[in-house]
């Protein structure tokens, strides 16, 4: 994620926001499309108990499968989903990412596997090494003057250094030898996994769409970048949970542990982070904003504040897929987010004619709502009750508080959050770090114990390779 903000922040000087806004419509379709890709079962091969080798080859090749005939159907569409928009534009996308598309079946099999086994280095290593190919490519092509065709490439790069990453890295190549002997078991799981993908992305990604249709490319630019960043530390500081619970989850329940105190315990490290992280954001998002992206996107300024205080809501959201997935309810999950997904749809669609600041303010009502449903469903399989979930809370709001209270302060003395100066901004940083500091310690949060035990493990490391 911090890879692909710096590409942002250098692309976004190169591509204005009609352009990028034909980007964000045509990866829209690869989202949604991601989601049939499900069908082979990735968090099946995580999930399972007792995985054997025809039931690793069998997710593969209906994998496989499933993304070749989803990238015929793509790229012989093209033309239809682009005259939707009335944006020739986005065929052209669509057909160049195809081929990304068609290249990603042979990662994220592998993807699954290693997080299976837990290892998170080789994990981390080829995320890293994709975002630097893909993201390198779309700077070059940026500069030459391929506009939104640079993402398009992009992708494709991207998926190419991954495919050839986990060929290398992933010792055993058997798992691609073509099998259907296990498909009742892949199938079964997979449907309930992968209807739950499509309509997680649908809500996800048709907010995009719809703006697309009522207003045009340009908006759409605009809401991605604003979503983009008001999430930057979800995606940071949630997306390594998503990726670890998952498989952490699935062995507490295999060795019948406390999966509700491992749960429990997520949320109160996650919103230690998450919030401080938001307030901060929302406090310097116009400096930001014309700092890192260029004064062209500053409409985004005032709907990233927005957002900020929407996604403080929704931490709850990165464990309940993990959480119920492990304890065997995968068919809970398409009715779920079914719901999610048509409360966050119906209400963009009922306010885009009024703008994008109508639609974020939108979303501060939405938000909240979706993650209580969440966090009721998840309670009915781990037994707490919502004193044990506002407990886990209650540490990290004064925690928040008190990081906040510089922030505020100099906001207050420098004539609003639109008049603060990069020194300013960078003394608000430090304040908002001293009282977060402060907090930790008073509160005697559990995150102070964690981050004390990082340090003197890697003290030990650095002791140990020192000669």
């Amino acid at each position: 994620m911090s890879i692909n903000l710096a590409v942002a922040i250098v692309v976004a000087r190169l591509i204005g926001p009609a352009a990028f806004g034909v980007s964000v419509l045509g990866s829209s379709v690869f989202v949604i499309a991601e989601a049939f890709r499900e069908f082979g079962g990735g968090a099946y091969l995580i999930q399972q108990k007792g995985l054997t080798p025809k039931k690793v080859r069998t997710s593969i090749t209906i994998s496989i499968l499933v993304s070749v005939a989803i990238s015929l159907c793509l790229y012989f569409s093209a033309g239809f989903i682009a005259s939707f928009y009335g944006l020739t534009e986005v065929g052209r996308y669509i057909k160049i990412a195809t081929i990304g598309y068609l290249l990603g079946s042979f990662v994220f099999p592998v993807f699954a596997l290693l997080n299976r086994e837990m290892e998170f280095r080789t994990f981390a290593l080829i995320n890293i090494l994709m975002a630097l190919s893909g993201g390198l490519t779309s700077i070059w092509l940026a500069k030459l003057g391929f506009g939104f065709l640079s993402l398009a490439w992009a992708a494709t790069a991207s998926a190419a250094s991954g495919s050839i990453l986990c060929l290398l890295l992933y010792a055993d190549r058997s798992i691609y030898r073509p099998s259907l002997s296990e498909w009742r078991s892949v199938m079964g799981f997979g449907a309930f996994d992968s209807a739950a993908a499509l309509v997680s992305a649908i809500g996800e990604y048709a907010p995009y769409l719809i703006i697309g249709r009522t207003l045009d490319s340009a908006s759409v630019g605009l809401a991605q970048r604003a979503v983009l960043i008001s999430v930057f530390p979800e995606r940071v500081i949630l997306a390594g949970v998503g990726a670890v619970m998952l498989p952490i989850f699935s062995r507490s329940v295999r060795d019948k542990s406390d999966t509700k105190a491992i749960y429990l315990s997520a949320l109160e490290l996650i919103t230690a982070v998450h919030w401080p992280c938001l307030v901060l954001l929302a406090a310097l998002s116009t400096p930001l904003i014309s700092l890192l992206l260029g004064p062209q996107w500053l409409d985004a300024a005032p709907l990233v504040k927005i957002l900020c205080l929407a996604a403080a809501f929704s931490f709850p959201w990165a464990l309940q897929y993990p959480v119920l997935v492990a304890v065997g309810a995968v068919r809970k999950l398409p009715f779920l987010v079914a719901v999610q997904a048509a409360l966050n749809t119906a209400a963009v669609a009922l306010v885009a004619g009024h703008g994008l600041l109508a639609i974020s303010w939108c979303l501060v009502g939405i938000v909240p709502l979706n993650a209580l449903i969440a966090v009721a469903v998840v309670r009915r399989y781990l037994d707490f009750g919502w004193g044990d979930f506002f407990g886990a809370l209650r540490k990290s709001i004064l925690l928040s508080i008190l990081s906040s209270l510089g922030p505020t302060y100099l906001i207050f003395t420098h004539g609003g959050p639109d008049s603060l100066s990069i020194e300013a901004g960078a003394l608000c940083v430090s304040l908002s770090l001293a009282g977060w500091g402060i907090g930790l310690v008073i509160t005697r949060h559990p995150l102070l114990q964690q981050l004390v035990r990082a340090f003197v493990i890697l003290r030990r490391k650095i002791v140990v390779q020192m000669p």
